[in-house]
């Protein structure tokens, strides 16, 4: 999809309008040009340059100011319009796509589509809107030229015609660079990220970081190398456009008198002067095309990461969906999910398992790393759909019309949590429950919340654990899932965890699901509970434990 086709579809009310704008602005300072050589051929017989002439002037060049302000007024504010849309769009089927999909559309991507992308766009509006109005006036010009010498026109016909033909063919070559530059900087977007979110790791590891720099600066310099190459070709190709538009200057001056015999004087000069509004309304499409095929491209990903988001969003109704408050049985029959890792070529199954779940019960899941604890996890949440068997909610099986539904029991915090400043999607708590919950986790003294926002985030991993737990205590959802919570407290907390925090949310009737690598905590639980092992993807022992 072309920029332009993107703008067409996108712009309902004002665009028939924002063209006629921009070829009036043309045809103003077509017409500008005509007064003036009115005016100049009254001076050249000796008289005074005539009202009409002076007239058609002042009008003419009012019109221009007007269009003008009006085209890059409007245009601005309608190419943010569409922006606003696109990126509201494109948020929006990000928060509607299963998650395995977005997994393999990549963050960078998006994050690429909604910032970058966005940016080229804005700057290409104020100058389709010049384009317009630069090929409406060459096309007036161009009439204004054939009127005082054919033989001018021709010329002008032949050389600007071949000049954009060569362009043209050039300019195609350029445009697998500029798309390839681009993959090259949502590399190091990647790397970025790599140094961000791992930042730890990095500090840890000074061959990592060497690797990790080294590797950054082969990406950044095959960026770079494509960016100047596919920049030097196009400013060759503005240079020689340049160089076409003054050898017709050259043309039409030396040449075209050949040919006519009506061609010179004052003729000449009208011409000439013609011509070089012409030349002025050429340089600046020829340097408006880079733009615009940037933002062709722009316009391209964009349209292209809308079609794989739509491709993996939900296409269920949300005011469809029905909130459970409660649930009797989920059962997960010979279920069976494989993942593919593109980064190692290698594909990870776990399945097939059987695994029933009760209202009230507590779920212990262990097992070493890489057995496939949190896989299930996200597959038993509705995260992962299974590639073979089935999900059961109290009798009825879960599709794609009820996954939502399904989802809707529950609150987790997964191993790599995000933790939200504000309360989304959670009607505003009584202050008592809020203050009572922060100070039986330890985080009184450390955060408050005021009008459904955390005064602040700054917290240990510890901490912030804690306060994941208290927003989805405060979501009162039937079912907890917990990935390893308990990884980053301390021992003295780990301990409340285990010994009074559980046992209030089973009798509070909360669901709980963990995965958890205290194996010492659960042989000293005083609670009835469930505990799972996997092994290599497969669930390899049950078991209950009946107080202790």
């Amino acid at each position: 999809m072309t920029f332009l086709e993107l703008v067409r579809r996108e712009m309902h009310g004002s665009l028939p309008k924002l063209l006629f704008m921009s070829a009036l602005g043309g045809i103003s300072t077509a017409t500008i040009l005509a007064s003036i050589n009115s005016g100049m051929q009254g001076t050249g017989d000796g008289n005074k340059p005539s009202l009409w002439a002076a007239t058609l002037f002042i009008v003419s060049l009012f019109l221009f100011i007007k269009t003008q302000l009006y085209v890059t007024i409007t245009a601005t504010a309608e190419i943010e319009a569409i922006i606003h849309k696109l990126r509201l769009r494109v948020m929006d089927l990000v928060r509607r796509s299963e998650l395995l999909a977005m997994e393999s559309i990549g963050r960078s991507r998006i994050v690429a589509a909604i910032t970058s992308d966005t940016a080229v766009l804005t700057q290409a509006s104020n100058t389709l809107s010049f384009t317009v109005q630069g090929a409406v006036l060459i096309f007036f010009v161009g009439i204004y030229v054939a009127y005082l010498s054919f033989a001018a026109f021709a010329m002008t016909v032949i050389i600007v015609s071949g000049a954009a033909a060569i362009f043209h063919v050039k300019n195609r070559r350029l445009i697998t660079e500029k798309q390839e530059s681009a993959q090259w900087e949502r590399r190091l977007y990647d790397r970025l990220t790599d140094f961000m979110d791992g930042f730890k790791e990095v500090r840890l590891n000074r061959a990592r970081s060497n690797d990790l720099f080294d590797d950054s600066v082969d990406v950044s310099r095959a960026a770079a190398n494509l960016k100047i190459r596919s920049q030097a070709e196009t400013f060759k190709l503005i240079v020689s456009s340049q160089v076409a538009m003054y050898v017709l200057l050259g043309a039409v001056v030396f040449a075209a008198p050949q040919f006519s015999d009506t061609l010179g004087g004052a003729s000449l000069t009208k011409t000439t002067t013609a011509l070089m509004f012409v030349v002025g309304a050429c340089f600046g499409l020829v340097q408006s095309i880079p733009i615009l095929l940037i933002a062709n491209s722009a316009a391209d990903r964009i349209d292209q990461l809308e079609i794989s988001l739509r491709a993996a969003a939900s296409t269920t109704d949300e005011l469809d969906i029905k909130i459970p408050k409660r649930f009797d049985k989920i059962e997960m029959r010979n279920i069976v999910f494989r993942y593919f890792d593109a980064h190692s070529e290698a594909t990870f199954q776990i399945g097939p398992l059987d695994f029933s779940l009760e209202s009230g019960e507590l779920v212990f899941i262990t097992g070493g790393n890489g057995s496939g604890k949190s896989t299930f996890l996200r597959v038993f949440a509705g995260l992962y759909p299974p590639d073979s068997g089935e999900i059961t909610l109290d009798g009825a099986r879960v599709n794609t019309e009820t996954r939502d539904t399904y989802r809707a029991l529950m609150s987790a915090i997964f191993f790599d949590n995000h933790l939200f400043r504000k309360l989304y999607g959670i009607p505003e708590p009584e202050p008592g429950e809020v203050d009572r919950l922060l100070k039986q986790f330890r985080l009184s003294d450390k955060i408050s919340l005021s009008d459904s926002e955390f005064s602040t985030l700054e917290l240990s991993g510890g901490q912030r654990r804690r306060l994941a737990l208290i927003v989805s205590l405060l979501e009162k959802r039937p079912i907890l899932i917990l990935d390893e919570w308990t990884a980053e407290q301390d021992p003295e907390f780990r301990r409340k965890f285990y010994d009074e925090l559980l046992p209030q949310m089973k009798q509070a009737g909360l669901t709980v699901v963990a995965i958890t690598h205290d194996d010492r905590y659960l042989d000293e639980l005083k609670m009835p509970a469930r505990r799972i092992r996997f092994e290599e993807g497969r669930i390899v022992e049950q078991r209950s434990m009946e107080n202790g």
